[in-house]
């Protein structure tokens, strides 16, 4: 006999699965095989069977079960005075099994043997087939299950342990990190992540990881992190040979090339579609000739794409031992699709690239993803995908590689794709479907399944929704379940199949619930994506959050809600328009939604304030605190809520904006703007304030609208379009509140412009109006005049600017320091004080947190490697201007043509000379497009000193010349 604890119960009898249906037999099972060969006592068994209700012939029926499971089971249950006995031997009961390996794999560890520890430890783990006794009602199975389930994580993180020894932290980090998500206090695993992460050379986001479990501790236990992990964080704050140290870093050791798996787990209760799968698998052999084969799946949502990709790929996982990858692209919801260029981004992370490997330019990325490929033989799911041009980029070149691919649409441009679309199970699939998830009660009733069939319309999602509803309830025949199916109130929904709804389904389920879970469910379809947080769900329904929490977990066992990642909470697509529906026509619909955006608007103005230095947060006025917005204590956590965020916040501001809500249309931009601003989001920050500028005007509020013009105007300069960004501005010089502030910005706009002295008047009169009573607030404008002053070569005054900026920045712990501090150490270096500038652009990396954008990041580097190059350390500083360089491709205009203006001055300098007039002919082509004349002179200069034909050598010097004089910058440029 075999038996089988580690998942759902599982007898074998003779190599037979043994349906064990009735649910006190099953329990009654359980109870003695928790226990194998120890008695169990009678009260005890009646207490795990039912309870505080239990009958007073409880003894005698239990009795009776004993009796049929004896016949079922022959020698397998003994009785004793007390009780009974189930007679077990060591290799029948996998708790044993994998009780036994576990002990010979810590025998192992002990012992130094950690390959035998690793093998052991890995047998033992792998008997796991899902949650222990999962199915099994009852408190005390479900007690004894979360003990197994600690014994499980306690080996788990014991072969974390002996393969971290074995150097295999590279491919422990995607584990690790899912991990991390799912048991958000266990403070070893985060350890283990922490470590894996910093010897990949990681460790900012060790010491994220650290923080993040600081806040966790903390909310959730009011403790403090051991002192293992707290030391471990001490060593991670140790500063690491990077960013130009004066000796090279030691050569990491080689490591085990890592074999990336991120499919998710197969179906447990796969059922149907033989056929399909068979010539699936058949199709799915490696390519030959290195042609990749790619297989795609197309069908409506619900009907099982994603299960069957996964399904087939696990079964063909063996012939690709280079990895089996899963990417969700996202088409259908209303998170924006992946785009291509982050989809290969995902999957060469996935691979194990360095991230600061991974080129930023598109068809460089697409490029480096088909070479890893090449010679390798990897599995591939892409996931919903929107269309052809959505995954082209994503498809290998030569390569003996498989891509599966679902879409709800066809994609009918893959050239040599194999296409299947993807129907409605058949009658007899979906009988197998229903009997394979509940059992003995539907093969008892093969014409009340068939009824269940037919209601649901053959459509797995509402089949798995009606058969895990009737699994829950095993006082129900399923006679009962397709009665209350036939009773459900049909309404339309847009997907249906020969004019029969899942909506029948959903309604079962809807009315199973009580009344507030019922109501929460409503509200949730308020929401504009269908993911979201607890504290969101708990303002669309205005409840405590610890209520709102638990509601959700009743939703999540209904199956109404999925919970992908702890505390966030997502509607498939079919239930977010169902939900969506009951919400219509809910008389609280229109107060949940204000709720709702209040809470965006006040969650996201709160996370965003750090952000902006504490300058004036202009005309935001978010309303009553709400009980339910985060206290946000520092950047690393803003940072974490607004990344996480970000995507709802977008989507509730276009929310406010179909709703006629300008009121919040305005204050939602205005709220994130500084996270825009810092992450160079700047198409986003376009779109959004185009919105609230109208918004605005429909108010007819003219400090809003001057508002919205400021920032508009600002997304407008970030991307490149100075004349937008100057026509904003000039539309509010003379208001009273923002004229000082656009005046100010505008003088930006005309220093990209090359429009130095006016932009020098602009700042003057502006600094006259507003100096000093609140030079704090509009500190900003210290940086561009250090730089106007610095071009124009009135260097005294540029110094005493920057030492200005650098003065009152620290005072008030704000972002203004560090770019005082660049102005200062740009004027060193161009002054020759190579170790002046050295020093101050070391302090600014060592002041810099991520939270700062890669813009600044970048910046810093790129100077920094200007710098150590004019000290003839020339390969950490090429290095460091080549990483700027790479890393600002996609950031704004500006920093990326300083960016390839720098490195090309970098490589010019080592004789490079072909390479640095391809960065320079980079810097100019960006700077003609976005109008940076300044940048135009500086690549000018650049070629023109690169250039072997003296008649164009000299051509391109005149012509920065005369770029320079136009501006008045005082730079020599022809002899």
């Amino acid at each position: 006999m075999r038996y089988r604890l580690l998942g759902p119960l599982e007898v074998d009898v003779a190599g037979r699965r043994l349906e064990i249906s009735a649910t006190r037999d099953r329990v009654l099972l359980v109870m003695l095989l928790l226990q194998p060969n120890r008695v169990v006592t009678l009260p005890r068994l009646v207490d795990a069977v039912w309870g505080d209700a239990a009958p007073a012939t409880a003894r005698a029926q239990l009795h009776t079960c004993v009796s049929r499971l004896r016949r079922q089971l022959p020698g397998a249950i003994q009785t004793d005075t007390a009780g009974y006995r189930a007679a077990v031997e060591p290799d029948e009961l996998d708790t044993l099994v994998f009780a036994q390996l576990v002990a010979d794999g810590r025998a192992a560890m002990a012992a130094g043997e950690l390959h035998t520890a690793r093998k052991h430890l890995r047998d033992a783990l792998d008997l796991w087939r899902g949650p222990a006794l999962a199915g099994v009602d009852s408190p005390s199975v479900q007690a004894a299950a979360v003990a197994l389930e600690e014994r499980h994580n306690s080996a788990l993180e014991d072969c974390i342990d002996v393969e971290l020894q074995l150097g295999l932290q590279a491919e422990l980090i995607s584990q690790l990190t899912g991990l991390a998500e799912q048991h958000p206090l266990r403070e070893r695993l985060h350890g283990q992540l922490m470590t894996a992460l910093a010897r990949v050379g990681r460790t900012a986001d060790a010491i994220a990881v650290y923080l993040r479990l600081t806040e966790t501790l903390d909310e959730q236990l009011g403790l403090a992190p051991s002192a293992a992990l707290q030391e471990l964080y001490r060593n991670l704050l140790q500063p690491p040979a990077v960013l130009g140290s004066a000796a090279p870093a030691p050569a990491p050791r080689a490591l085990p090339i890592p074999t990336p798996w991120t499919l998710p787990r197969d179906v447990a209760d796969f059922a149907g579609r033989e056929e399909l799968v068979t010539r699936l698998v058949r199709a799915a052999q490696p390519g030959r000739g290195g042609v990749p084969v790619v297989l795609t799946v197309d069908g409506m949502a619900g009907v099982g794409k994603t299960s069957l990709a996964v399904h087939v790929a696990h079964l063909v996982a063996d012939r690709y031992p280079d990895g089996r990858l899963f990417v969700d692209l996202r088409a259908h919801g209303e998170r924006p699709p992946l785009a291509p260029h982050d989809a290969v981004g995902l999957l060469l992370r996935h691979l194990g690239v360095d991230p600061e490997r991974i080129p930023a330019d598109p068809d460089e990325r697409v490029a480096r993803w088909r070479s890893e490929l090449a010679a390798r033989r990897l599995l591939v799911v892409l996931d919903n995908a929107a269309d052809p041009a959505q995954v082209t980029p994503l498809l290998p070149g030569a390569s003996a590689s498989l891509v599966l691919i679902t879409s709800r649409r066809r994609l009918g441009g893959l050239d040599g794709a194999h296409s299947i679309s993807l129907d409605v199970l058949d009658d007899g699939d979906a009988v197998r479907f229903v009997t394979t998830v509940v059992g003995a009660r539907a093969e008892a009733d093969p014409r009340a399944v068939a009824d269940v069939v037919r209601l649901c319309g053959g459509l797995p999602l509402a089949l798995r929704l009606s058969a895990a509803r009737l699994a829950h309830r095993p006082g129900w025949s399923v006679a009962d379940l397709a009665d209350r199916l036939r009773q459900a109130n049909p309404a339309p929904i847009d997907l249906t199949v020969d004019g029969r709804s899942p909506h029948a389904a959903f309604e079962l389920s809807y009315r199973a619930l009580d009344e507030p879970a019922r109501r929460l469910f409503r509200l949730t379809g308020l929401h504009p994506s269908g993911e979201f947080a607890v504290r969101v769900a708990a303002a669309l329904a205005d409840l405590p959050i610890r209520d709102a929490d638990e509601l959700l977990g009743r939703l999540v066992d209904a199956h109404l809600l999925i919970e992908p990642v702890a505390g966030r909470f997502r509607l498939h697509d079919l239930l977010r328009e169902y939900a969506a529906q009951l919400a219509a026509a809910d008389p609280e619909a229109d107060a949940a939604t204000t709720r709702m955006l209040d809470f965006y608007l006040q969650a996201a103005a709160a996370a965003t304030r750090p952000w902006e230095n504490g300058r004036h947060r202009g005309a935001i006025d978010a309303g009553e605190d709400l009980p339910w917005v985060p206290r946000f204590t520092d950047l690393a956590g803003t940072r974490r809520w607004l990344d996480a965020e970000i995507g709802n916040v977008i989507a509730v501001t276009a929310l406010a904006d179909r709703l006629g809500r300008h009121r919040h249309t305005c204050l939602l931009p205005r709220a994130v703007w500084g996270y825009l601003f810092r992450n160079s989001m700047n198409d986003i920050s376009t779109d959004l304030h185009r919105r609230a500028l109208t918004a605005a005007e429909a108010l007819a509020d003219d400090d809003l609208i001057a508002m919205t013009h400021n920032y508009l105007a600002s997304a407008y300069a970030r991307a490149g379009n100075q004349d937008d960004a100057a026509r904003h501005l000039h539309a509010i010089t003379e208001h009273p509140v923002w004229g000082a502030r656009a005046r100010s910005n505008l003088a930006a706009v005309y220093l990209y412009a090359g429009r130095l002295t006016e932009a020098l008047d602009l700042l003057e009169q502006s600094l006259q109006a507003i100096y000093p009573a609140e030079v704090m607030v509009y500190g900003g404008q210290w940086p561009c005049l250090t730089t106007i002053l610095r071009l124009l070569g009135r260097t005294d005054e540029a110094v005493a600017s920057a030492r200005h900026a650098l003065a009152v920045g620290r005072s008030n712990g704000t972002q203004l320091a560090i770019n005082g501090a660049i102005e200062l150490a740009v004027i060193r270096e161009s002054q020759g004080r190579h170790r002046q500038a050295e020093l101050l652009l070391r302090w600014i990396v060592g002041q810099t947190a991520p939270e700062a954008g890669m813009a600044l990041i970048c910046e810093t580097r790129s100077y920094l490697g200007v710098t150590l190059v004019a000290m003839g350390r020339t390969g950490e500083g090429l290095a460091l201007l080549e990483l700027a360089a790479r890393d600002s491709e996609h950031l704004d205009p500006h920093i990326a043509c300083l960016a390839a203006s720098n490195y090309g001055a970098g490589l010019r300098t080592v004789g490079r000379r072909d390479e640095a007039k391809a960065e320079y002919a980079r810097a100019l082509e960006r700077a003609m497009r976005a109008g940076y004349r300044y940048e135009q002179a500086r690549a000018y200069h650049g070629l023109g000193l690169c250039t072997d034909d003296p008649r164009l050598s000299r051509q391109r010097l005149q012509t920065a010349a005369d770029l320079y004089k136009a501006m008045g910058v005082t730079e020599r440029v022809l002899d």
